[in-house]
Order: C-alpha cells, then structure tokens, then sequence
C-alpha cells in the first residue's frame, strides 16, 4: 500500500462517552473516507492519508466547550503522524520523508 493509500487515525476509549462520540461525529463531518471500526472497549478511527479534529465541530456536537489537552485522557493511540496540535485543531497524516 502506497503511503498516499495508507490511512490515519486513532484509537478512542469508549469509557469516554458522549465526549467520545462528539469526537467521533466531528472527525466523520470535517473528513472524508472515515470508518468507524468498534471494538467494545475503544473504537478505532481511520480516514486515508489525513485526519483533522476541530474544537468547534467538537464542540457543536458535545454542545459544550472542549479543551483539545483533552484528546489526552480519551485517545489511547494513533497511527499516522501528528503535525499539528493547538488549541483549534489536530491533523495526523503521513508524511513523505525528504
């Protein structure tokens, strides 16, 4: 699989809930290609080649402020590289090496 096919994303613990589910909500709305695979105790979330998460569209789904710090205390892995993480959003991608 070529790096461009590849997917990224990551791995949600489901003790979250609603917290969880907003940010699974917000991943499917901000990108394409998302799948959603449930494993009971964490679900793994993938999208090809790149991944954003939005604070506002998080928070339009949880209908309550959130921290993006918070990612911390849900998200129990990640495939992909992160190459940006502020306080408004956070994208994993695959990057190619120069």
């Amino acid at each position: 699989m070529a790096v461009t096919e590849a997917y990224v994303g990551m791995d949600l613990d489901t003790s979250g809930g609603s917290i969880v589910t907003a940010i699974i909500s917000a991943i499917e709305e901000d990108n394409e290609g998302v799948i959603v695979e449930d494993y009971m105790v964490y679900k793994k979330v993938k999208s090809p080649r790149k991944m954003v998460l939005n604070r506002e569209t998080v928070e339009e789904h949880l209908g309550a402020d959130f921290d993006m710090d918070q990612l911390h205390i849900y998200m129990s892995s990640c495939f992909g590289f992160i190459t940006d993480w502020d306080e408004e959003q956070i994208t994993i991608e695959w990057t190619e090496a120069e």
